[in-house]
């Protein structure tokens, strides 16, 4: 099994869907600070169903989302998926590729999916449980889980070796049972609340239902009571029903009589009545023209009124109106002459655009070769430091070469000088006859000489003879083997010291050439100093340009907006002049119209006053007829009102006594109504009418009241007090039996989690001490040398136990992990998590930047260990260090080409970057 693939879009600066395909080995992820590239390990984490937005680098979790960019926008959400191999079937899915996904939206809410089908978050955590896969399993490995081992608390460690020891399923289903035995208590303790309220209803209902009967006893006998009690009452109302009808007869047969009358008289009224209504008429009608006379007389007068009002407002608008083209023709002439104002600015404006942006063409050429000369000149700085670093190279070689060659020199003078000291005093005889035999032969030549000038030359050649020749070279060939075991060790062209000084010739040369290209480095730093500082003068000049030609480019923009907006502003003040012109003589016009109506209505006003005087004649006379029908009418209506009247008395007394009949009526029917709704019992099926009529009204009232005091007596009754008796005994038996299962129930939660307390312990024993004895051979492989051990804190409760580290490195006491140096406490936690790793292996391990605090030697041996584990597992590695990645089977490089998004670089570039390496 392995990770064979990563797609992400939208999570932090991978703005653009990204996939990267993963291969079995070591796959390197590389790229600059602050590039994304730790973003594609939080991202694995993230898809696992990390729920911490601290955990990976954010506040809350939408700070996962893309949140865009000055050039880009803001993405809805955010989504991951990582597909791995399960041809194994290590995760429990009949399939061979496993794809898990990821999704997150801007208001926070989460969606997980595998193989495409929605799941939830807890069904994604069960998958990769005990598979060394996780959001917390060591097969994600920050910097902050290194600090986590190296941490000085031991209780830290220990997710290491809980997730080693496969007992991650074992805490997750102990947490489960605990979770269900803390419902399986509360449960037990809300039935045992239940039981107890169950017992002391059943009590209480008890008495209850032996209320209900006395209650429903008492009840039977106010039955009896009240049914002969509203049969005694309708015996009562059908008597007094029969005589009320007799009396409303007699009462209808006098209305009828009363009726007659009135109608002869209603009927003279009505002819009077008729005649007085046609006055009226005609009175209503002539009041109608008159008032139409009157409103139109009052609207002329009106209208008069108001034609003048607005002939003097035409006149005040005409000249209002007037003096408002005055003041446009005096703003035209002052926009007109802006206008030219502001053309000739712009002329000048533009010019000086066009000088100022030759000069930054000017100064961009100068900026650029600058630049140039300055890469130039750093390039060259790279490449002497590159031959500094190389020629340092050769002469560290040269260096150990001539200690080598100088404990040589040394050891050989040194044999020498043994060999020489047994024959030094020869060696002194032999020089002492050199100097006799040199002595001798300078005092004979001495004597020669005397001799020679004086004649006497036969002594002169006597003394010569004397001279022993062949016995000085003897002794000087003697003298000079002595002195050939040192010669030929100082003096041999192939001799050590021969080597000796070619070595230091050689060391010299190459640190002359070393000082010379510091120096040159030194120059070339001065003349970039200076190049820079140039360039900082052409940068200003450039920023300062730039700044003008904004503001100058600012105020273009303004004056061609300025110009737009004056020729807008001159178009609409001469449509305004022209509108105000036409207004004038629309106002002159409108007054000579009002003027002329004026005329025509003072002639109609003459005619309709005429008319009107006529009207009111006419109304005058009819109105005298109206008041002599009017005085016969109302002797004629006296006698009838009394008519009316008495009719009236008659006709309410009919009504009382029918009001009275039906409320009898209603009465008899409600006491019907009421003995079949309460009881059911009809009038015919009573008793004898005569046997109720005996006893008396009050006997049975009484009686009724009596019983009613006793009902009231027992106080509140549940009519269902039996009902509910026997319902709260089914329940009662039915908790009983439930708190019996739940009690079983509990027992067997305790024993399950007393099972899997007891597996884990012995899981992390055996885990513990597997991985103690992994990491001295792992440790001692990374030292090269030295001891280290790892010991439990708490023995007596080991699943809660820390774990100390004891390490050791070659040529070092026994010590706490946290008395070792920095690198050394890095190595010790490689270590011991490579030592993790032989336990219980991951398909895959995601390591961000372990080694960054390991130096040169150590990130060797880094390598080493990494090489050895990568032919059994996958490894995936963000790293900026050269060694470790050129061990990389495939790389692949993160970029931040656009500020703020995040991009993974071709195949291509992939392979020349390793090249690089």
């Amino acid at each position: 099994m392995f990770l064979k693939s990563l797609e992400m879009f939208g999570f932090k600066s991978f703005a653009d869907k990204v996939r990267i395909v993963f291969e079995p080995g070591i796959t390197v992820i590389v790229g600059p600070n602050g590039c994304g590239k730790s973003n594609t390990m939080d991202g694995v984490r993230w898809v696992l169903g990390e729920k911490q937005a601290r955990s990976i680098r954010g506040e809350k979790m939408e700070d996962v989302i893309f949140s865009g960019t000055e050039q880009r926008k803001p993405v809805s959400l955010a989504e991951i998926s990582i597909t791995l191999d399960n041809s194994s079937r290590l995760l429990d899915i009949a399939s061979d590729s496993v794809t898990v996904s990821r999704r997150v939206f801007r208001d926070g809410e989460s969606e997980y999916y595998i193989n495409k089908s929605q799941v939830r978050l807890k069904e994604i955590e069960t998958l990769f449980l005990d598979t060394g896969i996780g959001k917390s399993a060591y097969s994600v490995m920050e910097q902050g889980k290194i600090d986590l081992i190296l941490s000085n608390k031991p209780e830290d460690r220990r997710f290491l070796f809980e997730e080693a020891a496969g007992i991650s399923r074992f805490k997750f289903q102990k947490k489960e049972s605990l979770k269900k035995l803390n419902d399986t208590e509360s449960n037990l303790e809300r039935i045992n609340d239940i039981i107890k309220e169950i017992e002391r209803e059943r009590d209480l209902k008890a008495k209850q239902a032996e209320k209900l009967n006395t209650y429903l006893s008492l009840k039977e006998g106010i039955k009896d009571n009240d049914i002969k009690l509203h049969i005694h009452k309708y015996i009562l109302l059908s008597k007094k029903k029969i005589k009320l009808q007799s009396g409303i007869e007699r009462l209808r047969q006098e209305r009828e009589s009363i009726s007659a009358k009135v109608s002869l008289i209603s009927a003279e009224n009505e002819r009077d009545e008729k005649l007085k209504n046609d006055i009226q008429l005609q009175l209503f009608e002539l009041d109608k023209e008159l008032h139409t006379y009157r409103i139109k007389v009052e609207d002329i007068i009106n209208k008069t009124e108001k034609n003048y009002r607005l002939i003097k407002e035409q006149h005040n608008r005409r000249d209002s109106i007037k003096k408002k083209t005055d003041e446009r023709i005096k703003n035209l002439y002052r926009l007109r002459e802006e206008r030219g104002e502001t053309e000739n600015a712009g002329r000048e404006l533009a010019n000086r655009l066009k000088t100022d942006n030759c000069k930054l063409d000017e100064l961009l050429g100068i900026q650029k070769l600058k630049l140039d000369s300055i890469q130039k000149s750093r390039n060259n700085i790279e490449e002497n430091k590159g031959r500094i670093e190389s020629e340092e190279l050769g002469l560290k070689g040269l260096r150990d070469n001539l200690e080598e060659v100088i404990k040589r020199l040394i050891d050989a003078i040194e044999k020498r000088k043994a060999e020489l000291m047994l024959s030094e005093v020869k060696r002194q005889e032999v020089r002492g006859r050199i100097n006799d035999r040199l002595n001798n032969i300078d005092s004979k030549i001495q004597d020669a000489l005397i001799n020679l000038p004086a004649g006497r030359v036969e002594v002169a050649l006597e003394d010569l003879s004397h001279i022993d020749i062949e016995s000085l070279k003897v002794d000087i060939l003697k003298f000079e083997r002595y002195e050939d075991g040192f010669r030929s060790i100082l003096f041999d062209k192939t001799g050590i010291h021969a080597k000796k000084e070619d070595l230091d010739r050689n060391i010299r040369d190459k640190m002359s050439l070393i000082d010379n290209l510091r120096s040159e480095i030194d120059a070339l730093e001065l003349y970039i100093q200076r190049e820079q500082n140039e360039l900082e003068n052409v940068n200003r000049g450039i920023s300062r340009l730039e700044k003008e030609l904004s503001i100058n480019e600012n105020e273009k923009n303004w004056i061609e907006k300025h110009l737009k907006s004056l020729d807008m502003q001159i178009i609409d003040i001469e449509k305004q002049i022209e509108n105000f012109m036409d207004d004038i003589s629309q106002s002159e016009n409108i007054a000579e119209k009002l003027a002329g109506e004026i005329k025509e209505w003072e002639s109609l006003l003459f005619e309709f006053n005429k008319k009107s005087e006529s009207l009111k004649k006419n109304m005058h006379e009819n109105t005298a007829k109206r008041e002599e029908i009017n005085i016969v009418t109302q002797k004629r209506a006296d006698a009838y009102r009394r008519d009316i009247e008495y009719q009236k008395q008659v006709v309410e007394k009919i009504s009382e006594r029918e009001k009275n009949l039906i409320e009898i009526d209603f009465r008899i029917k409600s006491i019907e109504e009421y003995l079949w709704t309460e009881y059911e019992k009809k009038t015919s099926d009573l008793p004898e009418p005569s046997d109720i009529e005996k006893t008396d009204y009050d006997h049975f009232q009484a009686t009724i009241q009596e019983l009613k005091k006793r009902v009231q007596e027992l106080g509140p009754i549940n009519n269902l007090a039996v009902e509910e008796y026997n319902n709260l005994k089914e329940r009662f038996n039915y908790y009983q039996g439930q708190k019996e299962d739940i009690e079983k129930a509990r027992d067997g939660i305790l024993s399950v989690i007393r099972d899997l307390v007891d597996t884990s312990v012995q899981m992390i024993e055996q885990t513990f001490e597997e991985i103690r004895k992994n990491f001295t051979i792992v440790f001692k492989q990374l030292f090269e040398g030295g001891d280290a051990t790892i010991e439990l804190t708490d023995r007596s409760n080991i699943l809660e136990s820390g774990i100390d580290i004891m390490a050791r490195p070659p040529g070092k006491r026994l010590k706490n992990i946290n008395l070792l140096s920095g690198g050394e406490r890095a190595l010790t936690a490689i270590a011991l998590l490579f030592a993790t790793y032989m336990v219980r292996p991951s398909p895959f391990y995601f390591l961000d930047e372990i080694d960054a605090p390991l130096d040169e030697e150590n990130i060797g041996r880094f390598i080493k260990l990494l090489k050895k584990f990568a032919k059994r597992t996958q490894f995936i590695i963000i790293t900026h260090n050269k060694k470790t990645i050129s061990i990389g089977e495939s790389i692949y490089g993160v970029t931040m080409e656009e500020p703020g998004v995040s991009r993974i670089i071709s195949m291509k570039m992939d392979k020349i970057a390793k090249d690089a390496v």
